[in-house]
């Protein structure tokens, strides 16, 4: 999300450019890196065309990365793709999940089911079909996870990628951690956000009738192998790195092969759209997610980003100072309107920060995320009114 909302004395607004995650999916199979293949799957989300489809091929068959939404439009489209580059369903040994949203994970547990394949995500992987039980993934486990994060990457020095930190499984959230509270707050309608106000109304009857209804036929994508930032995954012929990249989401995944200097950055770095932070309530996705980002771009001889969405791209440290660049300006952003206005809730300060069409939930999430990172650097206060949160930036120092 790149959008602000104009204010009063703005200059005009130039044409938007053309944002290449837009484009609709293709039929066109390439090879992108050194055993890669490329395939664009359609998606049906705002503001995205395609999801790619990353196919790694190796003498026993194929892995492949993010295989699309859950339905039998994507899955016919899925079954095409393999074809035309050579390979059936039953060859796939290995499925490679990034994060838990829905254009990513949607087709990986039928996928593992019809395939007999290996499903691999990030320990706090989790959405609303994965029934568990457990202990509650509180907010301070949830807080913890991004911290080692943060830490990782701090740690990470170069120029050899053995500095990059493996920690021990209990120093991760297990799976029964996560349980159906975690689920529940997955669930993107109903229920109250953590700013005060409402997630996405629910969907009409029929819509929810039709959901329910998929749900018999979906098969939930519980992973066989959960890993570690550190770990290592054979992808392609050679061992890929897995990294733990929080923000966009707590359990995004990237994953590096040193070899050819190749990332796989999921949704974590995206070559012409920003990505949004999500903001839950659960420690500072903002600063998990920049510590992160200057995590990838400074691995060692790292050349080729291929992105969840977009062309593949060639200067990953770089689009990583231009998306951390964003954030810094919309952090500038948000001081200017909250000093303007005055002391104001999470949904009145996003209406400020984005145009009325982009209005709802995600800006609100996005202005939270940026809000508590500015709080915690004792940039911002907040109070609870009524169960709705307000914060008032703190002028500059020097005023």
């Amino acid at each position: 999300m790149t959008d602000v909302a104009r204010r009063p004395g703005d200059p005009p607004r130039a044409p938007r450019p053309h944002k290449q995650e837009q484009d609709p999916a293709s039929e066109e199979i390439l090879e992108v890196a050194p055993g890669v293949l490329r395939m664009q799957l359609p998606i049906w989300m705002p503001g995205l065309g395609h999801v790619n489809m990353y196919g790694l091929m190796d003498d026993r068959g194929l892995a492949v990365v993010d295989p699309g939404l859950p339905g039998p439009q994507s899955w016919k489209a899925m079954k095409s793709r393999l074809r035309a580059a050579g390979y059936r369903v039953r060859d796939v040994h290995t499925v490679i999940v990034t994060h838990s949203h829905p254009d990513h994970f949607g087709a990986a547990g039928r996928l593992k089911k019809e395939a007999g394949a290996q499903l691999v995500a990030h320990k706090a992987f989790t959405t609303w079909s994965l029934q568990r039980k457990g202990a509650t993934l509180t907010e301070a486990e949830a807080e913890r996870l991004e911290q080692q994060a943060i830490e990782e990457a701090s740690h990470y020095r170069g120029p050899s990628l053995d500095e990059l930190p493996s920690l021990d499984d209990h120093d991760h959230c297990a799976l029964d951690e996560i349980t159906t509270e975690t689920q529940r707050q997955s669930v993107p309608w109903g229920g109250s956000t953590p700013w005060g106000g409402s997630k996405h109304p629910q969907p009409p009857l029929s819509r929810r009738m039709m959901i329910r209804a998929m749900r018999l036929l979906y098969a939930p994508p519980d992973p066989t192998r959960r890993v570690h930032h550190g770990s290592p995954v054979r992808l392609a012929g050679r061992d890929w790195l897995s990294i733990h990249t929080p923000g966009h989401t707590l359990d995004h995944l990237c994953l590096y092969d040193p070899e050819h200097g190749v990332l796989l950055s999921g949704d974590h770095v995206l070559p012409s759209i920003t990505p949004h932070v999500s903001g839950s309530g659960q420690g500072d996705a903002l600063r998990s997610y920049l510590a992160t980002l200057d995590l990838v771009g400074a691995l060692d001889g790292v050349q080729l980003g291929l992105p969840a969405h977009g062309h593949p791209f060639d200067d990953v440290p770089g689009r990583v100072e231009e998306i951390k660049d964003h954030h810094e300006e919309r952090m500038e952003r948000l001081r200017d309107v909250s000093l303007a206005v005055g002391p104001a809730s999470v949904i009145d300060l996003s209406h400020e920060l984005f145009p009325k069409k982009h209005w709802g939930v995600m800006a609100e999430s996005e202005t939270f995320a940026h809000l508590e990172h500015l709080r915690r650097a004792g940039e911002a206060e907040r109070w609870d009114d009524d169960g709705v949160l307000v914060y008032r930036v703190a002028p500059p120092a020097s005023a």
